[in-house]
């Protein structure tokens, strides 16, 4: 008892620590983390110390050159003004006895050269020596202003400088500005330096203004030419002064960086503290320094910039003040504050992420050990999966062989039994028990085909095979349910298909079977019909539409051709140009009763209908006949084509609402339909999925009532020879001799039918028989085609009886009779309903064709009429008693059944058959034959107990090889060359002593065909046996061609 409380002590331990362990370790890991997540927190703090005091810096530097700039471009604006008044000097030194009026002449077309500077003056210096004779030469004194304006004579000085030149604006003549104070300080300055001067600003009607002055040397003279002050001042003759509004000039420069986001400018003038300030300047001496604002929009000159540029202008002081608008501080910490928040986050996000990864590593280590266990049961799961498969696959070739072999009794005895001499009611017993058989056959096969695609195991091969043909051997499974049901069944192919295809002519019949099939099970009176027509790949229009057509198409019942969800597109052509093609798509409108498409028109020719509406008048068959494909440079002779073969019926319909139940196995859009109309709903739904396999696609329309159009699109290649015919290609079941084509090529043959479809479909037959076919609908255009003068005389008359009424029927026999040179001409009739033979030929018919028409059944016809042939060919096979005459053949099986089925068929066609049960009895008999009873030929069983049929096959092979001498020297020749000897060389075919061997199976599985090869088998048959297979199997073992049934593959 405590041994056990320790062990449960030592468990809960060992559950709790890996737990704790990974706590603490949890812990250790966050502590590490918080302690990267503060060092990288202060070092992105640093940076952004760093990058803030870079940033502080660069702006202080921008902001300093940005306030340099604005400057100098003040500056230059005053010192371009003033040199551009300065220039009339040469007009002084140019016209040495200039007036008054010249001078005012020149001022006024120089204005444009100072924008800023109206007023332009020269004083002339008069010494006090000099002023009598100067008021003597200008007639007048010398003035002066006083402060209220009064004019008065100037007293006497030791020079003047009075106005003797102005501009228009003033009227200062004479006027003596030396005797001004704070003129007279700037006019000696100039005149002692010889540079342009400027007074003080002076208030002028509420500006400032200042005066500029430069002294006059005479022509070529300037202030460098002299020696010193007293050659400049001996010198003088006067002055060009001018009047400078200085706010003005300052605010028209700087307004232009009003707008400046980041900075205030002021302009001051900083008054000169030695001498008296004027009252207007608003300044005393203790409020050191005094400044005067000239330019101050913002009202902040009294505050003090730390950045300012000052400069001197004509002995005058300057300051330009550049004040920022915003806290260059807080700017500058704005601009930056985003990266170290950003480093901040960074590292937060990424010790987060760190944490988070780790907590998942630590997570998946503790998970491990589970992970480990689930890998075992996956494999452990995978392995069970790949055997329920492999015993999946065994199951059904199990149930197949099984469900065959009975079959193959059932089927194969009736089958003898109907050989027989039997009673009416005993042929209609065994006739029953045999549908019954084949129709649980077709039943299997369709299961084993839906359980084959669904595990991907259904191959699609690509043979030569031409589709009319394919169509008449469709037709002719159902002749006995047409004549039965008097269904008329009918098939229009467009002249531009191609005569051989490259496909699965075995998949394209079993979905063409099925739904023709599927429209006759629903279809109680009418017509099943199918139109095959090819895409156009070239964009292009290929034909305009009717007028005729699209005024019935507006007053048609619209409805869309294609499934419910309107995503069936037809592939695209391996030139890369889009067909366009949604055939059957929402977006391609068509007409219930015969319709035309009018999106077709371009690209596909349009659909014909056996029903009333615009896709059954003559003008729909001219849009069909007139339609061909365009070629362009791309398209060749091995570009695939996309064909679309539509199975119209005129049976009961399905609700819109059901059509998406129409393709799912196992499932009929009305279950009461099965109860009335028989079938398991697995036909359309294999149809579906092998129209995919082979990259197709299967759409449906119906109209309760009216009918169902099933349409299967798909690609097709074209034939390799680069001049594919129907003789080199795709021959016809039943080939036409040289002379039975030449007797039918170019006769002149009269088809008289009402309704244009069916007409043109039967002239369809005609005329790939190479006879010219004259169309007409009553009997008055017979007998205008009868006297026609043609070169080649009218040779028959076709009347089809579903197009014409009774009486009209007996009027054109009666008629055409009358006619000159027609008395023998022979008239045969088409119909879908079994004739009354004699009163046709009361009314001169003298033969009929039963439809569904075939080339064959037509061209026979014909020439009997024509007296070529005198027999109609039968369908089926001929069976030639003596096609095994003195042949032995033995049969493997380990059914009792089997055998007497097997023996009984092969005894029909003369052979002797020897049967014995299983594989060691059939190695026994071959071994032990006699030469003069040597077997012929081998059916071999696969399936039996004991011994298979594919080691039986390589025991009586192995035992070939050991018996021929020639054989046994090259195997010891490969043994003596160290070669081994394999599975492979084991079951080679001696060439010398061989025996055909054919495998009968009941498996239908993939890899079957594969096995029976490498097993050393000829070729093989199916199970249950059917007479015309096993005719053909044995006619190619009279011919030496076994075999060809193993490459083609055919017992699918």
């Amino acid at each position: 008892m405590m041994e056990s409380g320790v062990r449960l002590r030592h468990k809960q331990l060992a559950r709790i620590m890996p737990w704790c362990s990974g706590k603490a370790s949890l812990v250790r890991h966050a502590l590490v983390l918080a302690v990267c997540v503060l060092l990288g927190w202060l070092l992105a703090s640093i940076i952004g110390v760093l990058l803030y005091r870079s940033s502080l810096s660069s702006r202080n530097k921008e902001f300093a050159l940005k306030c340099d700039n604005h400057k100098e471009i003040l500056r230059s604006e005053v010192e371009n003004s003033l040199n551009a008044s300065f220039v009339i000097l040469g007009l002084l030194a140019g016209v040495p006895s200039i007036n008054n009026d010249q001078w005012r002449n020149y001022t006024r077309r120089t204005l444009f050269l100072r924008p800023n500077v109206k007023t332009l003056v020269y004083c002339e210096r008069v010494l006090a020596s000099q002023r009598v004779d100067f008021e003597r030469k200008h007639n007048a004194t010398i003035k002066t202003i006083l402060a209220n304006g009064t004019w008065l004579d100037q007293s006497p000085q030791d020079e003047y400088a009075p106005i003797v030149f102005e501009t228009e604006d003033v009227e200062l003549n004479l006027y003596d500005v030396a005797s001004s104070p704070i003129l007279s300080q700037a006019l000696f300055t100039a005149r002692d330096t010889g540079l342009f001067t400027l007074s003080p600003p002076s208030p002028w009607q509420g500006s400032f203004q200042m005066g500029a002055y430069l002294a006059y040397y005479g022509p070529g003279r300037d202030s460098s030419t002299f020696p010193g002050l007293a050659a400049r001042k001996a010198a003088c003759l006067g002055y060009v002064a001018t009047v400078l509004n200085i706010v003005e000039v300052f605010g028209a420069v700087l307004s232009r960086f009003i707008d400046n986001k980041d900075m205030d400018v002021v302009a001051v003038y900083n008054v000169d503290p030695t001498t008296e300030p004027s009252a207007s300047y608003n300044c005393s001496r203790k409020a050191a320094p005094c400044v005067l604002p000239l330019f101050d929009p913002a009202n902040r000159s009294n505050e003090r910039s730390s950045v300012f540029v000052p400069w001197e202008v004509g002995t005058q002081n300057f300051e330009l003040r550049c004040l920022p608008k915003n806290n260059m501080r807080l700017d500058a910490l704005r601009s930056v504050v985003a990266w170290p928040l950003l480093m901040a986050l960074v590292v937060l996000f990424s010790a987060i992420i760190v944490y988070l990864m780790l907590k998942r590593m630590m997570a998946i280590e503790k998970d491990v050990s589970i992970m480990e266990r689930m890998n075992e049961k996956l494999t452990a799961a995978t392995m069970a999966a790949e055997a329920a498969d492999k015993a999946k696959s065994s199951f059904l070739a199990t149930v197949s062989h099984e469900i065959r072999t009975p079959m193959n009794g059932v089927i194969g005895m009736t089958n003898l039994l109907m050989g027989t001499e039997l009673t009416p009611q005993q042929f209609e017993y065994v006739n029953i028990a045999q549908a019954s058989g084949k129709a649980l056959l077709a039943l299997i096969n369709d299961v084993l085909d839906l359980s084959k695609i669904e595990a991907g195991k259904m191959e699609i091969e690509s043979v030569k095979f031409d589709i009319r043909n394919e169509v008449d051997e469709i037709f002719s499974l159902f002749d006995e349910k047409v004549s039965n049901k008097q269904l008329e069944m009918m098939a229009l192919i467009h002249d531009a298909v191609p005569p051989c295809l490259m496909g699965d002519p075995t998949r394209i019949r079993q979905v063409l079977v099925n739904l023709v099939s599927n429209a006759m099970k629903f279809t109680k009176q009418g017509s099943i019909f199918i139109c095959v027509r090819i895409l156009d790949t070239c964009h292009s229009d290929r034909l305009d539409p009717p007028a005729e057509v699209i005024n019935q198409l507006s007053r048609s019942k619209l409805f869309t051709l294609g499934s419910v969800s309107g995503t069936q597109v037809v592939p695209k052509s391996p030139s890369g140009s889009d067909t366009t093609g949604r055939v059957g798509s929402d977006r391609d409108t068509i007409y219930r009763g015969g319709s035309t498409r009018l999106s077709e028109m371009h690209l596909v020719a349009p659909r014909l209908s056996m029903g009333p509406g615009p896709l059954s008048t003559r003008e729909a068959v001219a849009a069909w006949r007139r339609w061909e494909p365009k070629r362009s440079s791309e398209t060749t002779d091995l570009n695939p084509v996309t064909v679309v073969i539509s199975i119209e019926d005129t049976g009961i319909g399905i609700p819109l609402h059901l059509h998406n139940r129409l393709f799912q196995p196992f499932l009929q859009a009305d279950s009461s339909n099965s109860r009335e109309y028989g079938g398991t709903g697995v036909g359309l739904s294999i149809c579906k999925k092998l129209a995919t396999l082979m990259n197709g696609e299967l759409t449906v329309n119906s109209t309760p009532g009216e009918g169902s159009i099933f349409e299967f699109t798909l690609t097709l290649g074209r034939a390799p020879e680069p001049k594919c015919t129907e003789t080199t290609c795709c021959p016809r079941p039943t080939q036409l001799s040289a002379s039975e084509h030449d007797k039918l090529k170019g006769a002149r043959v009269i088809l008289v039918d009402t309704h244009p479809v069916r007409q043109e479909a039967s002239a369809s037959y005609l005329r790939r028989l190479g006879i010219v076919v004259e169309e007409t609908e009553d009997l008055h255009g017979t007998l205008e085609l009868l006297g026609r003068k043609e070169t080649h005389l009218v040779q028959a008359i076709i009347v089809d009886l579903q197009g014409v009424d009774q009486d009209l029927t007996r009027k054109i026999g009666q008629f055409v009779r009358m006619e000159t040179g027609y008395e023998a001409i022979p008239i045969i009739a088409l119909t879908c309903v079994p004739p009354h033979e004699e009163e046709l030929k009361e009314a001169g018919y003298s033969s009929t064709i039963l439809k569904p028409l075939r080339h064959a059944t037509v061209a026979t016809i014909l020439l009997q009429a024509f007296g070529v042939r005198k027999k109609m060919p039968t369908k089926k096979v001929n069976a030639n008693p003596s096609l095994l005459a003195g042949k032995r053949l033995l049969v493997v099986d380990d059914n009792m059944v089997n055998r007497r089925v097997a023996t009984s068929m092969l005894a029909r066609y003369g052979a002797t058959v020897v049967a014995v049960n299983g594989g060691p009895e059939a190695i026994t008999a071959v071994r032990s034959q006699k030469p003069n009873e040597a077997y012929d030929l081998v059916l071999m069983d696969i399936q039996m107990p004991e011994m298979d049929g594919y080691e039986a096959t390589r025991q009586i092979r192995k035992w070939e090889m050991e018996v021929c001498e020639q054989c046994s020297e090259e195997i010891e020749a490969l043994i003596d060359d160290d070669h081994p000897l394999d599975s492979e060389l084991r079951i080679l075919k001696c060439p010398h002593h061989h025996l055909p061997i054919v495998a009968v199976t009941a498996d239908v599985m993939k890899g079957t065909h594969e096995l029976c090869v490498e097993a050393g088998m000829d070729d093989y048959i199916s199970k249950p046996l059917d007479q015309k297979q096993l005719y053909l199997l044995l006619e190619h073992f009279v011919e030496g061609e076994l075999g060809s049934q193993m490459k083609s593959g055919r017992s699918e």
